[in-house]
């Protein structure tokens, strides 16, 4: 006569079976979520690109009109650092600046105003550091506007970057800015100490 197995012991095994095809089920049905919100994310994230290539192309592609706005953005990001070394007292801001001419944003343009409003601060400067003797006051004066200048042009850099739109007509005029700005600071230093001599 053949052994048949106890009821229990088979009732256990499907019990077990079923349990596992229900939490196997569960597992499933909390992973379809998570799937869809990962798709779901994904796309969005695809969107937002393409709304933001869109806007920068909006913004930065349309010419001159693009390069005034990346000149802005150039010009905005020296100021900010250069009017946090001057003090608030003699920020140079918006409402200090004239009307926009039709080429306000050219290198040499931008260049004048940034240097005009720092080398604006050099007697203030000069009162506030009575104990250095002038050519002291130059070179430190010198000194903490040009790395502002620098601190503020790298960010300025970032920033196009970041949006890629560091290239072309803007990359250029950015370089072109920077280089007037060199050589009116190493203008204003030879016209206050003569001119430089080469050892």
């Amino acid at each position: 006569m053949m052994a048949v197995p106890p009821i229990t012991t088979s009732l256990s095994r499907v019990q077990q079976a079923a349990r596992a095809d229900a939490q196997q089920a569960e597992t499933n049905d909390k992973n379809e979520p998570q799937t869809q919100q990962t798709e779901l994310s994904a796309s969005r994230s695809e969107l937002k690109a393409r709304s933001n290539y869109s806007l920068v192309q909006a913004m930065f592609g349309g010419g001159k009109q693009g390069d005034d706005k990346a000149m802005n953005i150039l010009y905005s990001e020296i100021m900010e650092k250069l009017n946090a070394e001057l003090g608030e007292a003699h920020a140079i801001t918006p409402d200090k600046v004239a009307g926009q001419a039709e080429d306000y944003w050219s290198p040499e343009n931008t260049a004048g105003r940034i240097v005009e409003g720092a080398l604006g601060f050099f007697e203030t400067f000069q009162k506030q550091y009575p104990s250095l003797a002038e050519d002291e006051q130059l070179e430190q004066f010198l000194a903490t506007i040009t790395q502002a200048i620098d601190e503020g042009y790298g960010e300025a850099i970032k920033v196009l970057d970041g949006l890629k739109v560091f290239d072309g007509s803007i990359k250029d005029n950015a370089e072109a800015t920077r280089s007037i700005i060199d050589d009116k600071l190493a203008a204003f230093r030879e016209a206050k100490s003569g001119p430089a001599t080469n050892m």
